[in-house]
């Protein structure tokens, strides 16, 4: 059963206003930031939520959680190199739920496979690219320059640069766990991010 804890939803929000502030700089207008709020809320929810669900498709339980560090990295490298650090946080899995367990939270952490965690990972960056090609697609309809043209076309260029730089096949990245398990998957999400950051962004 899915389930959502006020410790959950704070962590959300506080990822939410970080990377909306991190995607911003250094234009900090109350306008700007509301634009990129609407990007950053499709595309970071969306994608940490895809995980949550696919994990308890599963029948793991599953958590998103800040991190500290994760954080603090995303302001610091955009103020100081003008580089979108584009991972303050994760959803952590505890392990499948004990089947008929006489303890409501009960979990064991063992029968996790490679293939789950590769699902896992891919599902938020499948999502990314979802929203990016209907972002870019809906802002051919609209006038050029208007304010609902730059809401689509910024919410296609962060949901691009958040399926690319999770497809980066390195360390906790989506990516390396995706890698890992089959480079060929990877390469069936990988290569289209690439494809379509650079064609968003030409």
């Amino acid at each position: 059963m899915s389930r959502t804890s006020l410790r959950e939803i704070t962590h959300l929000v506080i990822s939410l206003i970080v990377l909306t502030v991190a995607f911003t700089y250094p234009s900090m207008r109350p306008d700007m930031l509301a634009i990129v709020a609407i990007g950053v809320g499709s595309g970071f929810l969306l994608h940490e939520l895809a995980h949550k669900f696919t994990a308890q498709r599963y029948g793991y339980f599953a958590e998103y959680e800040a991190s500290p560090i994760g954080l603090m990295l995303a302001i610091a490298l955009r103020v100081l190199t003008g580089i979108v650090f584009a991972a303050p946080g994760a959803v952590m899995i505890y392990g499948k739920r004990v089947p008929d367990s006489l303890f409501e939270d009960s979990y064991l952490d063992s029968n996790q496979t490679s293939k789950e965690f590769a699902y896992i990972s891919v599902s938020g960056v499948v999502v990314n690219l979802i929203l990016a090609v209907s972002f870019f697609l809906a802002s051919q309809y609209v006038i050029p320059h208007s304010l609902i043209h730059t809401i689509f076309t910024t919410g296609a260029f962060i949901n691009v640069v958040l399926a690319g730089f999770n497809m980066i096949p390195f360390g906790p990245l989506d990516g390396a766990k995706v890698w890992r398990y089959n480079p060929v998957l990877w390469g069936m999400v990988g290569i289209p991010s690439i494809i379509l950051f650079l064609f968003i962004n030409w």
